[in-house]
């Protein structure tokens, strides 16, 4: 083989617009990384465009002014690549894995996850194809009443979340990363002794990908994952608006491959697109600067499969492969709540179901502002946790009832008891589903909540205090206070619940649910029901 071909260089002919067009790189494959000047220089480019003549390289990093025509071009023979594994967790990256926040670790430290902890894998790879999956059925507990109960999202899912600017969108995405914490505790681990479980399915490592963002959301997404002790299991890659749009095209696909690396070792990664509208405007100035025909909405015609290449490598995996997963959950900014623009549409094409947020709620300050009526997940109740299918069958056509007769009471005249009692009952329901800004409620309470909501033992209490009984319900002073020893118990045993539920959820204890919840019936319906009510109504005397 000719060697001039192994080690082949170019030259630089002509830059412009972080675009540099080389000659004399016959050899070189679309994707391949080069480098100018030196074979160590910082300064990268991805090949994009390969011509008769010449090929177009994108700049990926260092600064365009450090070029000049004639400059040296040396091929890696190697794809784009980013910095992947558990030394990755805790930091705020870039898509070719340089630390942010190195300085802020520890030396010791940042010095053994180098050697151990973090390895080099490619950001492009195909999706696992329909043999190596498995359907999906494991619930991913996103601590959002709404969805947990409407909506259900399963491991290896893509949900999409989307909306206008300013109606919540990346703080449902980062309500769902601290709601892991609940999982991604010690206490999992004596669980997995006492059933003999491995550890990696009571662990979820979360990657969170901004896209083109602001400079001070990477220093605000940072405080609050710290103070919220969730940033030990998180890994941030970071772009900002000012920087080259290379690399903003190349975030989500270096967010994946940390993610693919958690998935094909066992784990249960969920992996946030923040968000893909800005990814699809970075590549379609990429297009344009490369001469690429502009299509509808000036956007090259492979913008689809641009997102699909991405979010098809969401997947539940087999057991044969590890059973894994990547739940994936993009998000896109629409216009006016035009779900049906471009980018938009294509997205849902892709996905598993959406979330669509509104401004109507956001700006009445509802949280999350989520219109119920366009959201749906494909998967459906078959990712439930078996505790909240149980109980959430009842909630869900008491809720449809509800859409159907709200109007009615605006007509006036007397309306029939049974109606009335679907709209009261549907009232309580819509003040459950309402939130505080990155409040989580967790399956034991959850499930608990709605089980009183859907059985009738809140009827009683008026809909605005609904929220409010259940602060009181679970409060464990005043739970022992006003109710038994037993009864209280279960009410305010959060820990011990959180591990009964988390086992029970596992496909070969499934059938042990039933005696729980036949448990927890016989508790409502034995004094708790008349307790709790004494104990609020006393609560409220005072």
């Amino acid at each position: 083989m000719d060697t001039n071909l192994i080690f082949q260089q170019g030259i630089v002919g002509s830059y412009m617009d972080s675009i540099i067009v080389g000659y004399n790189l016959d050899r070189v494959f679309v994707g391949e990384v080069v480098q100018f000047k030196s074979h160590n220089s910082n300064l990268l480019g991805m090949v994009m465009d390969l011509e008769p003549t010449s090929v177009k390289i994108v700049l990926i990093n260092g600064n365009e002014k450090e070029l000049k025509a004639g400059d040296v071009i040396y091929r890696t023979y190697k794809p784009t690549e980013t910095k992947a594994g558990f030394g990755i967790l805790g930091r705020i990256v870039d898509p070719l894995g340089n630390c942010f926040n190195r300085k802020e670790l520890d030396d010791t430290r940042f010095l053994l996850d180098e050697l151990f902890n973090i390895t080099t894998v490619k950001m492009e790879k195909n999706a696992p194809s329909i043999i190596q999956r498995e359907p999906v059925r494991t619930p991913v507990l996103t601590g959002i009443n709404a969805i947990d109960t409407l909506i259900p999202i399963g491991a290896g899912q893509r949900e999409l979340i989307l909306g206008d600017q300013g109606t919540g969108k990346t703080a449902m995405a980062i309500t769902i990363i601290l709601n892991q914490k609940r999982i991604n505790t010690t206490m999992w681990r004596e669980i997995e002794e006492e059933t003999e479980i491995e550890k990696n399915m009571f662990f979820v490592p979360c990657i969170f990908v901004v896209i083109g963002g602001k400079r001070s959301e990477q220093a605000r997404m940072k405080k609050l994952l710290e103070k919220q002790g969730a940033l030990y299991y998180t890994s941030l890659v970071f772009t900002s608006a000012d920087v080259m749009p290379g690399q903003q095209y190349l975030s989500p696909y270096a967010g994946c491959a940390i993610g693919e690396w958690f998935r094909d070792n066992g784990y249960r990664a969920l992996i946030v697109y923040d968000d893909l509208t800005n990814h699809a405007t970075a590549y379609r100035q990429l297009s344009l600067l490369l001469r690429r025909p502009p299509g509808r909405e000036a956007y090259p015609g492979d913008i689809f499969y641009v997102h699909a290449k991405l979010l098809e490598r969401a997947s539940q995996m087999s057991r044969d492969m590890g059973g894994g997963s990547l739940t994936a959950f993009p998000i896109v900014t629409t216009k006016a709540g035009d779900i049906s623009g471009y980018i938009p549409t294509n997205v849902i094409s892709i996905t598993d179901g959406q979330v669509f947020l509104t401004t109507k709620l956001a700006n009445q300050g509802m949280f999350p502002a989520i219109d119920l009526n366009l959201s749906v997940s494909r998967v459906g109740s078959d990712a439930q946790a078996p505790a909240m299918k149980a109980v959430s069958k009842q909630v869900k056509v008491d809720y449809s009832m509800y859409r159907t007769y709200a109007g009615i009471e605006k007509l006036g005249g007397d309306i029939p008891a049974s109606i009335l009692g679907y709209i009261n009952r549907g009232k309580k329901l819509v003040n459950f589903f309402t939130q505080d800004l990155y409040e989580t409620c967790s399956l034991y309470r959850q499930v608990f909540s709605l089980y009183a909501l859907s059985s009738g033992f809140t009827d009683t209490v008026q809909s605005e205090l609904i929220k409010y009984y259940f602060d009181l319900l679970f409060d464990e002073t005043l739970s022992v206070q006003y109710l038994t020893a037993d009864t209280a118990w279960y009410i305010y045993g959060a820990e011990e619940i959180n591990k009964a539920m988390r086992v029970f959820e596992l496909e070969s204890l499934k059938d042990k649910w039933d005696e729980v919840l036949k448990g927890f019936r016989d508790l409502w319906e034995t004094g708790f029901a008349s307790g709790a009510a004494n104990f609020f109504d006393q609560l409220k005397g005072n």
